[in-house]
C-alpha cells in the first residue's frame, strides 16, 4: 500500500533533557524518518545543543536559544520559525509538544496552510496548578482553552483526557513500548529495591513520595529507594534536603530498563499525567506500579489489585501498606507482573505506529508526492 512521504515538523521545548516527552520524541521521529518521512525539530530552553537521548542522525534539529519571556520574545521567535524553518522545510503538517504559553500561540502565530495539531502529553492543568492567583489562573484557562480550539486537531493519549479540551477534531493515539526489548524477561529475584522516576518538578509530588518513604523506611529499614530524573537545581536541592537515608539519586538515566529490572516495584506519586511511559516500560518489564489514581493516564493502564495498586490521591496510609503488601510478599509481586505484562501488549510499538501512519494518511490535504522514492 502506498502511504505519504511528508515533512513533519516538530516544535517543543527542552527535548534536549532527559524528560519522558523527550525520550517518547526521540522514538517517534525515529520510527517516521524509516517509513521515508524527512522530520525537523525545532527546541527551545535547552541547555545543551546535543541531546540527551539517541535521535536519527536523519532528525533535523534547530535549537533556538533566545529567550523568550516576553511577548516580543515570543512574536521573534515566531517570526523565526515562519522565516527561517517554515519557508525552508516546507512542512507538511506541524505537531506542537510545548504545553507552556508559548506552545498555545503557536495555532496563532503561525503562518502557514499546514495543519497544526497539539500532541498533548499531559493534562492542562500542568500549566495552571503553579498558579496562585485565581484571576490569573481564570485568565490563563480562558487564554489556552481558547487558543486550543484554533489548532486544526489535538493528538491526545488517552480518551479520558479530553474532558480538558473543548476541540471537534480530537485524535486518541497512546504511547508504545518497545515489547521485542522486553519480550525475554530475567528470573527476578527477590530485591529490596524500589524506583521512582520522573522530572523533579513540583506537580510530580515528589514531596509527598518522600513523605511516604520515611514511614516506609521506619517499618522495613533495609529497604532502598532510587530515584531517576531531574529538574531546576534549586528545586532538586530543595527535595534532596527532605530526604532520608536510604535514597539514591541516579539524575538522568538513558537505559533504563536496568533499574527497573532492579526494582521490585514502581512508586509514583504524581499530582497529575498523560501516560506515563514509566508505567508502560516497568509494567512490560513484569514490575508493578503503586500510584495516586490521577487524572489522566493512570487507571488507564494500571487494574488495581490485579497488575498494580491506584490510590486515591493523598491517601499516604493507604500507599504506605500497598507498599508493605508487596516488600513482605514477593510471589504477589511477581504474580502482579505477570499481569502487568499481560495488559501493556496493547501498546506494542507495531499497534500504536499503524494509529500515527493511519492519522498521517488521513490527512486529506496532503497528495502522494514521488520526492523521497
Amino acid at each position: 500500500m502506498e502511504f505519504k512521504k511528508l515533512n513533519i515538523l516538530y516544535i517543543g521545548t527542552s527535548l534536549s533533557g532527559g524528560g519522558g516527552v523527550a525520550r517518547i520524541i526521540s522514538q517517534k521521529t525515529a520510527a517516521f524518518v524509516q517509513a521515508g518521512h524527512r522530520v525537523q525539530v525545532v527546541s527551545t530552553n535547552d541547555a545543551s545543543s546535543l541531546p540527551f537521548y539517541t535521535f536519527d542522525r536523519a532528525v533535523h534539529f534547530v535549537w533556538y536559544k533566545q529567550p523568550i519571556r516576553t511577548l516580543l520574545q515570543m512574536k521573534r521567535y515566531y517570526d523565526f520559525i515562519n522565516q527561517e524553518v517554515v519557508s525552508n522545510f516546507q512542512p507538511d503538517v506541524i505537531i506542537v509538544v510545548d504545553n507552556g504559553i508559548k506552545g498555545y500561540c503557536a495555532s496563532y502565530l503561525l503562518k502557514t496552510q499546514a495543519p497544526i495539531y497539539f500532541e498533548v502529553h499531559g493534562s492542562r492543568n500542568f500549566l495552571l496548578s503553579p498558579i496562585t492567583s485565581k484571576i490569573k489562573r481564570v485568565l490563563v484557562d480562558r487564554l489556552t482553552l481558547a487558543l486550543s480550539k484554533r489548532f486544526t486537531g489535538l493528538i491526545l493519549l488517552n480518551k479520558s483526557s479530553a474532558k480538558d479540551w473543548q476541540h471537534r477534531n480530537v485524535t486518541v493515539i497512546p504511547n508504545w513500548i518497545e515489547q521485542e526489548n522486553t519480550s525475554v524477561v530475567p528470573e527476578k529475584t527477590h530485591t529490596k529495591q524500589i524506583l521512582a522516576i520522573g522530572r523533579i518538578v513540583p506537580e510530580k509530588n515528589y514531596e509527598e513520595l518522600l513523605a511516604i518513604w520515611r514511614e516506609i523506611q521506619q517499618l522495613r529499614p533495609d529497604w532502598h529507594l532510587v530515584i531517576c530524573g531531574t529538574g531546576e537545581v534549586g528545586y532538586v536541592d530543595t527535595i534532596k534536603k527532605i530526604a532520608t537515608d536510604n535514597v539514591t539519586w541516579k539524575g538522568e538515566v538513558e537505559l533504563i530498563q536496568q533499574e527497573i529490572e532492579n526494582s521490585a516495584f514502581v512508586l509514583h506519586t504524581s499530582k497529575m499525567e498523560g501516560m506515563p511511559m514509566a508505567f508502560l516500560e516497568a509494567m512490560a518489564l513484569g514490575v508493578p506500579v503503586v500510584a495516586y489514581d490521577v487524572p489522566y493516564g493512570p487507571a488507564d493502564l494500571i487494574t488495581s489489585g490485579i497488575d498494580g495498586y491506584l490510590v486515591p490521591f493523598g491517601d499516604q496510609q493507604r500507599m504506605v501498606q500497598c507498599c508493605l503488601e508487596f516488600m513482605d510478599h514477593p510471589d504477589v509481586v511477581r504474580q502482579f507482573g505477570e499481569q502487568a505484562k499481560q495488559a501493556v501488549k496493547t501498546y506494542d510499538k507495531s499497534l500504536v505506529l499503524q494509529q500515527w501512519f493511519s492519522f498521517l494518511n488521513s490527512l486529506d490535504r496532503f497528495v502522494v508526492s514521488n520526492q523521497f522514492k
